[in-house]
């Protein structure tokens, strides 16, 4: 009887498993179906920069520009990075209609081309953590390049990729 058992339950355990990655090879081409492009392209002004323990270096910085899907936006940001060249944020940007909002993270790597110490060139791979209003419950990712002037304490960049179809959520 215990053979017969455990027969029966490898048989539906397999069947589930099918009824599974069925299910969700069709659901991935839907969800990339629902993406549309996107580029954005902004400036910051680095409004505070904190050195905490580990060798860390938060800098926060307030954002503006336009974004395809969103049109003029303002926003926070805030960048953690390392001494290796390493850097995580997130951000936010608020759509002028303050309903409007698009948030997403970042990982990447950062350096000083030729030495020079005030200007810092970044690349990295952004994923949309959500939104609101026609964002609500975005997804997406993109890529950057970004270029800052330590010095002067502002910066500016591009990003490119997609995110979901607004008002999809």
């Amino acid at each position: 009887m215990r053979r017969l058992w455990n027969r029966i339950s490898r048989r539906i355990g397999s069947s589930l498993v099918v009824v599974v990655l069925t299910l969700c090879g069709l659901a991935a081409p839907a969800a990339a179906d629902d993406q549309v492009p996107f580029t954005l392209n902004g400036t910051g002004v680095v409004t505070s920069v904190t050195h905490l323990p580990g060798g860390l270096t938060q800098v926060d910085i307030s954002s503006s520009g336009t974004a395809t899907h969103l049109g003029n936006y303002t926003g926070p940001a805030t960048r953690i990075q390392d001494h290796q060249g390493n850097f995580t944020s997130t951000v936010v940007l608020i759509g002028a209609n303050g309903t409007d909002s698009v948030f997403f993270a970042v990982s990447g790597h950062f350096e000083s081309p030729h030495g020079n110490k005030c200007v810092v060139t970044s690349t990295g791979t952004y994923t949309v953590t959500g939104g609101t209003g026609a964002f609500a419950n975005a997804t997406g990712s993109w890529t950057t390049f970004t270029e800052t002037d330590l010095c002067a304490g502002t910066g500016g960049g591009t990003y490119t990729g997609t995110i979901s179809r607004p008002n999809s959520g």
